[in-house]
């Protein structure tokens, strides 16, 4: 049964009075929609609450374009996959294990991108977030304005990547503000109130596949040589590299992305589906760990460091929707190594390779 929702639409200020507009258009037709607006948005909610006891507690939840949730400081779930505003997707995520009886934190990254392309369904004017917490039946919080918003400013883009433009490369600044946004002794007294969504035009569907799962990948050969640090996790993933890094404030950490080497075994950065995975990050003083926001499909991860810089905790974050194989090869095929490494491909490519819309 779909769920009703008693929470509104919210935004900041800006975003929340913008009139959306029709980005529909013949795919072969030449776009000419200005997108120099608004574009790369990252939006920062969050407020405390308080909640009774409890025995189960679940959050229905949606944004546009897209939001990573966390409570009381801990990464819950992202979402929704993307869809058209008039069947919008939301989801609904058990959140009990989350939330303690007392005061609670709940914060949201959401990003609103801003181009029109195949990945989003973005540059319409629409952003936003809703939700409503449920525990044991009742309605414990929902969006409104009394939620607080900000832009986090350790986001700037260092261009768009992608043969049709469907991504912003990332240069990820860890003295901002408003890291650590999502922890419950996080200061947001500067932050404002949030807005309710003047024109909203939204129809929600609960989300028909399930949320995504995430996974830890260590990596399988490390090479140094100099500066320069290569990691292999031994085969292409879907997510996030995650990294731990010491040193001064305003060292800057260059980050290239690959899923294959050059022949000289130096990583190709360049992808051949046009996609220059080369983005950089720069730390704040003491220890501060790497937050990159959208996702990629890579083997490697070279890391070019300063000598003040020492790092730490390294792996890959993969994300997939649950997978489970039904039928494993059968023995008469099992026998054949070569036919075994296909089927082992497969398994992998539909494990990880199936993300969002694809």
């Amino acid at each position: 049964m779909e769920h009703w929702f008693q929470g509104k639409w919210i935004s900041n200020e800006i975003m929340a009075n913008l009139q959306p507009r029709n980005v529909f258009h013949r795919q072969l037709d030449k776009c000419d929609i200005d997108c120099s607006q608004h574009r790369n948005q990252h939006i920062l909610f969050r407020k405390t609450f308080v909640i009774d006891r409890f025995q189960n507690a679940r959050i229905y939840i949606s944004a546009d374009d897209y939001y990573k949730l966390y409570i009381n400081g801990r990464f819950v779930a992202q979402g929704p996959a993307p869809s058209y505003h008039f069947r919008y997707n939301y989801n609904e995520i058990d959140v009990s294990d989350y939330l303690t009886v007392g005061e609670n934190t709940i914060a949201l990254h959401t990003l609103y991108q801003g181009l029109i392309n195949r990945v989003w369904q973005s540059g319409d004017g629409r952003h936003g977030m809703i939700c409503d917490l449920v525990a044991d039946e009742k309605t414990v919080l929902v969006s409104d304005e009394s939620f607080l918003t900000a832009n986090h400013t350790g986001y700037t883009e260092l261009g768009v990547t992608g043969k049709h433009q469907t991504q912003f490369l990332e240069r990820y600044d860890a003295r901002a503000a408003e890291v650590g946004f999502e922890r419950s002794d996080f200061d947001d007294s500067a932050w404002k109130n949030a807005h309710v969504c003047r024109f909203n035009d939204h129809t929600m569907t609960e989300q028909k596949s399930h949320i995504l799962e995430f996974e830890t990948i260590e990596p399988k050969k490390i090479n140094q040589n100099g500066s320069r640090i290569l990691y292999d996790f031994g085969a292409n993933y879907v997510g996030y590299l995650c990294v731990t890094a010491k040193g001064n404030e305003g060292d800057r950490i260059l980050i290239r992305h690959g899923q294959e080497l050059e022949e000289d075994g130096s990583l190709r950065f360049d992808l051949r589906a046009n996609c220059k995975y080369e983005e950089d990050w720069t730390l704040s003083d003491g220890s501060c760990k790497l937050d990159q926001f959208d996702y990629k499909v890579f083997r490697y991860a070279e890391l070019m460091i300063p000598d003040s810089v020492e790092l730490s905790d390294i792996f890959l974050c993969a994300r997939h929707y649950p997978f489970s194989l039904k039928m494993p090869l059968k023995k008469e095929y099992a026998q054949n190594a070569d036919l075994q490494r296909i089927w082992n491909l497969c398994i992998h490519t539909q494990k990880y390779g199936v993300q969002e819309v694809i």
